[in-house]
């Protein structure tokens, strides 16, 4: 019987001095996607609802640095804030896209002070079959940076007033 590969793992978190409700709703839209990706992210298209619930479905044409890709993304889980510390989260998960797994969890922390801890997870398996681990430190690298880029910008957005 064979075993399914287990997935790598990137995670990176910020604090922000924001109200963590609205920090929350501005990712409960794709359509703030484009300002808070890097440069070398670009969507091309995107065909998604208003705002995301459980089941919602994005279709998104993306310029990787440079290299075409077509991601379709359903939205498994959206939990607003409860319990102690207050969390809430949105679980997507890509059904097609040049990873064969991608499962990407952004949690949102209400803090003592009121301000919002975001953390972004992401669970992948590489392109490439077998192959593609030799390209994991490049991958990690890229996701690193996309998702330092993505928490600068959320911060630009929301400490700058």
């Amino acid at each position: 019987m064979s075993q399914k590969p287990l997935p790598f793992v990137v995670e990176r978190a910020i604090n922000l001095k924001a109200d963590p409700k609205k920090v929350f709703e501005f990712h409960l839209h794709p359509k703030n996607l484009s300002r808070v990706n890097p440069p070398g992210l670009r969507i091309l298209s995107l065909k998604a609802p208003e705002t995301v619930q459980e089941g919602s479905r994005l279709h998104l044409k993306v310029s990787s640095w440079g290299i075409p890709q077509d991601w379709e993304v359903v939205i498994r889980e959206v939990r607003d804030f409860a319990g102690t510390p207050a969390k809430a989260s949105i679980l997507d998960e890509a059904v097609r896209g040049p990873f064969p797994f991608w499962r990407h969890l952004h949690e949102f922390w209400q803090a003592p002070d009121g301000s919002t801890g975001l953390v972004d997870r992401v669970e992948f398996l590489p392109p490439g079959g077998p192959a593609g681990v030799l390209f994991i430190p490049l991958i990690r690298q890229m996701l690193q940076t996309m998702f330092q880029k993505r928490h600068e910008a959320t911060r630009r957005i929301f400490e700058s007033h």
